[in-house]
């Protein structure tokens, strides 16, 4: 079925009574954060991203660690995994992270859909947010940032050394910060493909 004729289930079945679920876009970001912490563990970073995402989460007491990462995966493949485009280019540099550029997605949101993200906070569903943002126009401040953070710099040809200082100094001016290192197993990689999903 498409994203238009399916019906979102927020209700999940399992033998341990139903587990309703809100994947609202603020909560998968606070996840995607959750996982980049080298301190907790697989099992530890499972609990919590289970109790932000499930409703009724006192009802995940009953599970067992197997089924607590069942579960998680189960939401992550109806409610935050989308399909995946082929990348045209190699080694890209990182040219999008949502905590770093989340005032340039503010601001792009309101542009083109006069959608104001924090007032829509534990309401708009990930995938929705994500469709919305890969739709958003080539206007919009954040597709302008991503644009320049991914140009290539030309050679030098000696006509063109002043529009090479510009690029150079707006890559510099929004060049993202490089992040720290970490475990990438299991559930840690499946959520660092988040911010890849909004490049495609």
């Amino acid at each position: 079925m498409g994203y238009l004729t399916e019906i979102p289930r927020y209700t999940i079945r399992t033998t341990k009574g139903n587990i309703r679920v809100n994947p609202a876009f603020d909560t998968v970001l606070e996840i995607q954060k959750l996982y980049r912490e080298d301190e907790l563990s697989d099992l530890e970073k499972v609990d919590q991203a289970l109790r932000m995402l499930v409703v009724n989460n006192w009802n995940l007491s009953l599970f067992s660690v197997y089924e607590k990462y069942e579960l998680l995966k189960e939401i992550t493949k109806l409610h935050i995994e989308t399909k995946k485009r082929a990348s045209t280019k190699k080694n890209r540099v990182p040219i999008l992270d949502f905590e770093e550029d989340g005032d340039y997605i503010y601001a792009s949101f309101m542009q083109d859909y006069h959608i104001d993200l924090i007032d829509m906070q534990g309401k708009l569903p990930w995938k929705k947010f994500l469709y919305l943002f890969n739709g958003l126009s080539d206007k919009t401040k954040i597709k302008q940032v991503m644009k320049i953070r991914d140009m290539e710099m030309p050679e030098h040809n000696g006509k063109n050394m002043k529009y090479i200082q510009q690029l150079q100094e707006l890559k510099s001016y929004y060049a993202l910060p490089v992040r720290g290192g970490g475990g990438q197993s299991g559930l840690d990689m499946l959520f660092a493909t988040l911010e890849s999903m909004a490049k495609q």
